[in-house]
Parts: structure tokens; sequence; C-alpha cells
């Protein structure tokens, strides 16, 4: 490509091409781009950005080489915008403005390069556009003002780029934290001790195939502090696939006889945003299939961590009524926190718990929280006393996250070991996708309890929570499921296993691109010299270059009135008056020459024509008024 751009300095042959010729290279060129955009984005999702930066050089490069072996040596503006034709095609405007795209095309060959994070890439740059700037620098200032100038340039451009750099990663951090929120798995801040009105989002997260409502969950804890929950010695173990997509997690102890015994499916989709996330699962999941992922870890507390994966997973949970995924009690599990513990025990002494056994003590805690409390999002506390034992003794209205903690708190009082669970509550079935649907406000809390050698749920919140958070609906909810739905279905596509039904597209550019290539090929070839074509260029880069006024300044110089290096030509011109002449008519010439050369609407025809003749007949009296200078 570097070898066809520079070799037009060698070659003195050029296409006589016309606007319309421009018109279609520009057309084919935003077609390919659109093509290969769509391409890059349905294979690697936005990660396809990056690869379409790099090609943007081969994009352009057919509009580039069509301009430089053009007659013309530049670009009609309207080639490269359609409303400006539309424009012109009404009648509305007659524009003539020409661009030369060699420095834009130089710019887009430095940002594709950027891609590649070479450390060295700012230097070279910043040298390669110094060379160019050098060029083009402006003679009337000193050379150090220039290169100062310059260097500050460029500090100011590497102080601009790293601080772009940072704000890119914390604007993708923000909204990556806005569109969705990925559980923690080491620790899980609740809104115990919040006060106001909880609000969720009705934000679609998951779809679910299942047979019956049920509960997912993320991840499970094990150590309360002031409103927080925590997962101590919660460290991930990586997994290795049985075979490509199948993952059997391990058992943190050896599986009872019944593992795998009445096992049941359910399929899930969810999305990955940057390819990292937590699975959600059902309780005793001991498989999941269909899995395409690389890296895949568990942890001792049921949560499954995968990366690098697609922004779209589909997978398969088998689960059973064992829990390999679960590691057995610690001492962690059975301890309770200090500033909870006095009011708890003595609320478990009232209740009877201690003289229970482990299913009376399921039955005495369902029945007390169902008889005695109910479920309320409006949240209220007091500074006098812990929010818990403030919902616990008084208020007895909370959500999800004050019952699944005090049940916890009251089971390990009871002697039985207890986390604390979260996940979301699969309960919404959608006729449109026939499956269920899983939103924000889905999240929910729960207790595990070790009885009997296994993790059991136990989820004593009011059975009509989700009724409650039902009523919040918006009105508008049904036009955001179906955009949602659309949205699913897009995601699908794109993160498809197979790649091959898009492939199509990107073949409909060579057979276009050769047509095209054909067509101006055909077109008439004019050669040239060199100085024709170095003119035709000096004129289309610098318009009014060939104004009658230069043989004013070449006469005076020849005649001996010095411009200085920097001087402009009206001061000089100011400087250098003398009686031989009227300064009133050079200063009307100047003027003329000022809007040949500077106004973008330039002068008229006959205007030039007058100017014309003005100067030959100024230089033909300063000729004749020299003379008689001499004479005398």
């Amino acid at each position: 490509m570097a070898l066809i751009l520079e070799g037009a300095r060698w070659v003195n042959w050029r296409w006589a091409l016309v606007d319309k010729d421009f018109n279609r290279v520009t057309d084919f060129t935003s077609f390919t781009l659109v093509i290969i955009s769509l391409y890059l984005l349905s294979q690697d999702s936005i990660y396809g950005l990056m690869t379409l930066l790099k090609w943007l050089p081969i994009v352009f490069f057919l509009l580039i080489t069509t301009q430089i072996y053009s007659t013309q040596g530049s670009i009609k503006l309207s080639s490269l915008f359609l409303s400006l034709r539309r424009y012109e095609a009404q009648g509305k405007t007659d524009s003539h403005t020409r661009i030369d795209l060699s420095y834009p095309y130089m710019l887009m060959c430095l940002l594709s390069a950027s891609t590649s994070r070479a450390a060295w890439f700012f230097t070279g740059m910043c040298w390669l556009v110094t060379w160019g700037l050098w060029v083009t620098r402006p003679r009337h200032h000193h050379v150090v003002v220039w290169g100062v100038v310059w260097m500050l340039t460029i500090a100011v451009a590497y102080l601009s780029q790293q601080g772009l750099f940072r704000l890119q990663s914390e604007i993708e951090e923000f909204i990556l934290g806005m569109l969705w929120q990925d559980r923690d798995t080491y620790r899980q801040s609740t809104a115990i001790g919040d006060i106001g009105k909880l609000k969720q989002s009705d934000r679609i997260i998951l779809r679910v195939e299942a047979p019956v409502p049920m509960r997912l969950r993320q991840a499970s804890y094990n150590s309360y502090f002031q409103t927080t929950w925590r997962a101590k010695s919660a460290h991930f173990t990586p997994i290795t696939a049985s075979q490509e997509g199948t993952w059997v997690f391990t058992p943190w102890a050896l599986p009872p006889s019944t593992l795998q015994a009445h096992s049941a499916i359910v399929k899930i989709a969810a999305y990955l945003p940057r390819g990292n996330g937590i699975l959600t699962l059902p309780h005793g999941t001991y498989q999941v299939s269909h899995l395409i992922v690389p890296i895949v870890q568990q942890n001792p507390f049921g949560a499954v961590k995968v990366e690098q994966g697609p922004g779209l997973i589909r997978y398969q949970a088998d689960f059973s009524q064992d829990t390999p995924l679960d590691s057995p009690p610690t001492q962690l599990d059975q301890d309770l926190p200090a500033a909870e513990k006095k009011y708890i025990i003595n609320l478990s002494n009232e209740l009877g718990l201690p003289q229970q056994r482990p299913q009376e003590v399921l039955l005495t805690l369902a029945r007390f929280f169902k008889q005695h409390f109910h479920y309320s999002l409006q949240l209220t506390t007091s500074t006098d006393i812990q929010p818990l034992e403030y919902f616990l003794y008084h208020s007895r209205a909370g959500h999800c996250e004050y019952f699944a903690t005090a049940t916890v708190l009251l089971l390990r009082a009871a002697g039985i070991p207890s986390r604390y669970a979260a996940g979301y509550m699969v309960e919404e079935f959608s006729e449109l996708e026939k499956a269920y649907v899983v939103r924000k406000r889905h999240a929910h809390a729960w207790a595990l309890a070790y009885i009997e050698g296994r993790w059991v749920e136990v989820d004593t919140t009011p059975s009509g929570w989700l009724d409650l958070e039902e009523e919040q609906t918006a009105w508008w909810q049904p036009l955001y499921d179906l955009g949602s739905w659309l949205t699913y279905q897009f995601f699908q596509w794109r993160w498809r296993e197979s790649a091959g039904t898009s492939d199509w597209l990107i073949w409909l550019i060579p057979p276009l691109g050769l047509i095209l290539i054909w067509r101006l090929y055909s077109r008439q070839k004019i050669a040239r010299s060199r100085p024709a074509v170095a003119a035709v260029d000096n004129q289309t880069l610098n318009p009014g270059a060939d104004s009658p006024f230069y043989q004013i300044i070449a006469q005076l110089q020849t005649a001996g009135y010095v411009r200085l290096p920097g001087e402009t030509i009206t001061t000089w011109v100011k400087r250098i008056q003398a009686p031989l002449w009227s300064p009133a008519h050079l200063q009307t010439l100047l003027g003329l020459h000022q809007r040949y050369r500077f106004d973008p609407q330039g002068i008229t025809p006959p205007e030039q024509e007058s100017f014309s003749k003005q100067v030959e007949t100024w230089l033909q009296n300063f000729n004749e008024l020299t003379k008689k200078s001499l004479l005398i």
C-alpha cells in the first residue's frame, strides 16, 4: 500500500475521473465499512471495534489511491456526504469545495497503528507528526519558538491521552456497574439498617427453563458483622472440563451414596459483561453442561465463577438432593456475632429452640415468622438499638435480608450450622418467551441449614413478597419486556456457536470492488510531465496561487525593493511606497489579491478579468516610470 501511494511521485499518468466516479468510490467504501462493521460486531461483539480500527487503512485505501492517481488530485466535499449531493441535486447549494485526504488518511493510519499497544508508539507518532508539520510551519516565526510550542503540545498530548485512558476506565466501570452488578462472592452488603423505600429494577437478567418455580443461588456467606455478610476462607479452585462444555463439580467432602439420585435439570441464559461472571445455579447442582468457556472455578460456598466467556451464555444445570458445591460446616458456621449474640440467644430460648430437634426448629421458625411478621419494602429502624433487634422485637416488618439473617442466627443459636444464601427467585413466567424471566427485583436471600449431613434451604420470608413487589410494576413494562426480548434475540444471534451463517457478508465486497476498479481503469489516462502534475497539485492545495499580483511582487523585488524575512505583503507594500506610483492604486490591487487568495468565495470572473488587466496596466506604468527615473 505504501509503495502504491508513494509511487504517484514517479508515475506520470493520471486517470481523467469526474465527480461521479468519486461518488461511486466513496459509496463503495461506505458499503465496505458498513459490511465489515456488521461482520466484526457479529463475530466479536464490542471487541470487533478494535479490529475495525486496524482495518480502516485498508477500507479507505481505494479512495485515497483514486484521489492520488486522478487528474484532479482532490475530492469534492459532496462526494463524502450524501446530504450535500441531495442539496446539489435540488439546486439548494452549488458547493465546489474540494479537499485533499492525504493528511486525514495519515492520521487514520496512526489511529490504526495505535491499537498495537507498542511502548514506542507515542514516540514514533510524535516524530511522524513533527516531520509533517515541519514542512508547513509558519516561516515568519523563529525556529526556536516553533520548537518550544511544539514540545509543549507534545507534553499536553501525552498528559491528555493518559487522562483519557483513565477516564475511559472509570466510565466503563461506572456503566457496567449500572448495567450489571455481579454478586461479590466474598462480601454481601445488605439493606439492613437503611431507612426509606426499597425499590429494585425491572430489568430482566436471567431467562430460565424450569419445570417449577425455584430459587437460584449465586453465593453464600458464613460471617456476619455490622449488616454485612462475608465469606471467610472462600478461595476459588479451578475445575477441569470432563468434555467440551461439561463441568462436573468436585465435592468438598465424600458425597453421599444418593448423589445424582432423583436428579433434575434446568436451562439458564445469562449475560456475561466483559466475559466474566458468577453462575446462577439451583441448590444441589453437581454438573453444568453446554457451557463453552475456557475457565471455570468454584469456592467452598457454592459460588461458581467463569472467565473469558462470550457476552451471552446458555447452560444446563443438573441438580439433585445432595450439595457437592458446598463444603461441610466449620466453627464459623456456628458463631454468633458479638453485637447480636445476647438478644438472639434470648429469643431462641423464648422459642424453645435449643431443646428441639432440627426438623422441629425449622417448623418453629417458619411458624414464628409467618404468624408475627410481614414483608415490607418500607424500611424503618432506630438509632438506639441494633437494626436486626428492632426488626425482631419492634417493627416486625422487613424484606428478605432481614428474614434470612435472623433465621441464620437463630439456627446457630439452636446449635444448627447455617449460612446466608443470596440469589434470585424464579417465579414469573413469560408467555412471550415460554420461559421464566428473572428481574433484578427478584433478588432474594434465604438461609442454608446443615441437617443430617446435607445442606437444606430454609426460606422464612412471607410468601406474598413477590406479589407486593409486583404491585410496583410500571405501566410501560410490557414495552420494556418486548425490547428486552428483541435484544436477547440479537445477542443469541451474535453469540451463536456457529459463525458461518454471516460469512456471506464479507464475500459481497470482492466482486463489487473488482467491478468498480474495472470501471475506473477503463477511464481515459492522461500522460503529463511532472511539473504539470506539481502545478495541478499546487493549485489544488493553494487556491489563488496563480494570482496576477505575484507578478507585481516579482517586479518590485527585481527593482530592488527587498522584502524582509517574515514580513507580510501588506506591511511590505506600505513600507516601500514611493512617489513614482499611486499608493492607493497598489492598495486596491493588493485587496483584490487577498480576496482572490484567501476568501473562500473568491472573486467573480468579471472581477478576475479586471484584476488581470489592472495588474498588466500597473506593470506597464511601473516600467515606464522606472525608465524615466533612470533617464532623469
